[in-house]
């Protein structure tokens, strides 16, 4: 089964994602950049979901530095609130996958990591 991190500040966020995802992917949740890169730093996950506003380090911040550690083979969909076309243009020069606005339904969250990994 692949495994999936997400990443957000707010515990509905990732209970909600959770939810969505438990029958399809294994799930792993953190609650900060800080945490995300600690995990990925021990385990590789095929996708990381990554809120892009949270407190301390942002998820844009969170996703250049994901970019230079070692090995860094998993691909990454924002989650975000915002809908501006600057989030787009962020995405596409870190290499994200994607970006998904919240609120989301759990179909089209899994329609569109099945895109972006496949099952």
């Amino acid at each position: 089964m692949k495994l999936i991190l997400a990443v957000d500040d707010s515990p509905a966020n990732l209970t909600l994602v959770r939810e969505a995802l438990k029958e399809h992917y294994k799930v792993s949740v953190v609650t900060s950049g800080d945490q995300a890169l600690r995990f990925l730093k021990k385990k590789q996950p095929d996708l990381v979901l990554l809120d892009v506003c949270m407190p301390g380090m942002d998820g844009i911040e969170t996703m250049r530095r994901m970019n230079d550690m070692p090995n860094c083979t998993w691909k990454v969909i924002f989650l975000t609130a915002l809908t501006d076309a600057y989030l787009g243009e962020q995405a596409k020069s870190l290499n994200a996958a994607g970006y998904i606005t919240k609120p989301f339904s759990p179909d089209a969250l899994v329609d569109n990591i099945k895109e972006v990994i496949g099952e």
